[in-house]
């Protein structure tokens, strides 16, 4: 789909610096008390009044609770400290929280408090994190740009007229507009990947089971949903997904543990001689010309990292048709958890979705099922000739405010969805690592991303390319001007 034309982004925006340093740096700063996790703390959190009210990122604040956080962390001795010390990250409103209400991005849900604590979240507080607030999305994640009944449309830092994407764009946003260094977030179809591309950031969906989706009352989307993190840096990603990363008793994708630091440490080493296919030619749709632009100056930048790269792509065709069925499946169920008297709060184009759902039968989820699993094998055994695919993230720049496909029903409008999302949808399927890093930004100054896609488990070797990239073509000093 082509976007209408655009004005020219602001100029960067100056240092400063407790808003922008890095979370890897940040967390040695505090060790080293060079500032404190109440100074940061603060510092975030005056950033989110500054700018939230533009934005839209983050639809609820816990600042007492964080302050306090913050100065339970100053008080800790150094060798209770964990890896995140003092940091502060924000929880897309889809991951639940002691101390915040959750509402799926659904008035129905607006203020429900849970209760519990999912295991992501308790993972990166575990490990010091400091919880900020929760950010935006869509209803239930149903939508590629992050708008819904419940709260204001989010908006993107690089240029307020348009959309951060979705449905993680709060998430996406708040990191780029300097409210938090870090966001928890949930991948189905590019939900992660999407909105770091279309907001000039870092965002990882890692492989199916690397990161815990307890405690849940179902498998979402049948197990496509997968919980990453979003980042200014590729380094930072990999320390945020060192923490995520582990089973959980019970959970049915869940893979073995990794030795503490692995991600990290994976930034550091070259790339050595990888094998890398590359392909602008998504499975229906097209790439926009100026996506394209930028994606062609990063195949040959790539190759001097001295990597080797081969124009080549997997068959992703008749996975979408699965995705769909499974989708309306699912929404169907959830839609069943909502009482009668407010059913009519819940959106048009969520009805739509599950009322699909409930006209399948038994045998179409399961048919669905069996031909996803068979097409993702078809399509794995790609990366037994290769090691990494590099494609652009969306094929389209970010969207307009308010722009939605013209489709009247459910299918017709996720088909136009799957356009944009025609190189991320794939890989929630095959459950296979996929990466989107900036890669520039086209003559309007929105961002534009690429991906990177690995075999299953093999997030280590995704990360140490992406960071090979970033050494030799820096982003993080670029930031919006929001004043």
């Amino acid at each position: 789909m082509n976007a209408p034309p655009r004005t020219p982004a602001d100029a960067a925006e100056p240092a400063d610096p407790p808003i922008y340093t890095s979370a890897y740096e940040l967390s040695a700063r505090i060790r080293n008390k060079e500032l404190s996790a109440v100074e940061v703390t603060e510092a975030v959190l005056a950033r989110l009044e500054a700018v939230n009210p533009r934005l839209h990122a983050v639809v609820a604040v816990r600042a007492e609770g964080a302050l306090a956080d913050a100065r339970a962390a100053d008080a800790l001795p150094p060798e209770e400290r964990g890896p995140l010390h003092g940091v502060p990250f924000t929880v897309k409103d889809a991951n639940e929280s002691a101390d915040l209400p959750v509402a799926y991005g659904s008035r129905p849900f607006t203020g429900y408090k849970p209760g519990f604590e999912s295991e992501s979240v308790a993972r990166l507080r575990r490990a010091g994190g400091i919880l900020v607030g929760s950010t935006n999305m869509p209803e239930f994640g149903l939508r590629i740009t992050t708008d819904n009944r419940a709260f204001p449309a989010t908006r993107n830092p690089w240029n307020t007229d348009y959309s951060p994407a979705g449905s993680s764009g709060g998430a996406a946003a708040a990191v780029a507009a300097g409210i938090a260094p870090l966001a928890l977030a949930a991948d189905g179809a590019g939900s992660v990947r999407a909105p770091a591309s279309a907001c000039g950031v870092v965002g990882l969906k890692p492989t199916r089971g690397r990161t815990s989706w307890a405690p849940a009352s179902q498998e979402q989307w049948a197990g496509y949903v997968v919980n990453g993190p979003v980042a200014r840096t590729v380094r930072d990603t990999a320390l945020m997904l060192d923490v995520l990363a582990g089973p959980v008793v019970g959970e049915p994708y869940g893979l073995p543990a990794t030795p503490s630091g692995t991600f990290p440490a994976a930034c550091d080493r070259p790339p050595g001689r990888l094998r890398v296919a590359y392909t602008c030619t998504p499975p229906h749709g097209a790439v926009v010309p100026e996506v394209r632009e930028v994606f062609e100056r990063a195949v040959p930048a790539f190759e001097a990292l001295g990597v080797e790269v081969v124009e080549a792509a997997p068959d992703l065709g008749g996975l979408l048709d699965p995705l769909l069925t499974v989708i309306a499946a699912n929404v169907a169920a959830m839609v069943r958890g909502v009482p009668p008297e407010h059913l009519a709060e819940l959106e048009a184009a969520t009805l739509d979705i599950a009322l699909h759902g409930e006209r399948l039968g038994a045998v179409d989820y399961c048919a669905a099922i069996a031909a996803a699993q068979n097409r993702a094998a078809e399509v794995l055994r790609f990366w037994t000739r290769y090691d990494v695919l590099l494609t652009p993230t969306l094929t389209v720049l970010p969207p307009p405010l308010g722009a939605a496909p013209a489709g009247a029903g459910f299918q017709e409008r996720w088909r136009e969805y799957a356009d944009w999302l025609a190189f991320t949808y794939p890989f929630n399927i095959t459950g296979q690592p996929a990466l989107s890093l900036p890669a520039g930004r086209a003559a309007d100054g929105l961002p534009v991303g690429v991906q990177l896609v690995g075999a299953p488990g093999a997030e280590a070797e995704l990360l140490g390319l992406a960071a090979a990239f970033e050494r030799a073509h820096p982003w993080a000093d670029e930031r919006p001007r929001l004043g």
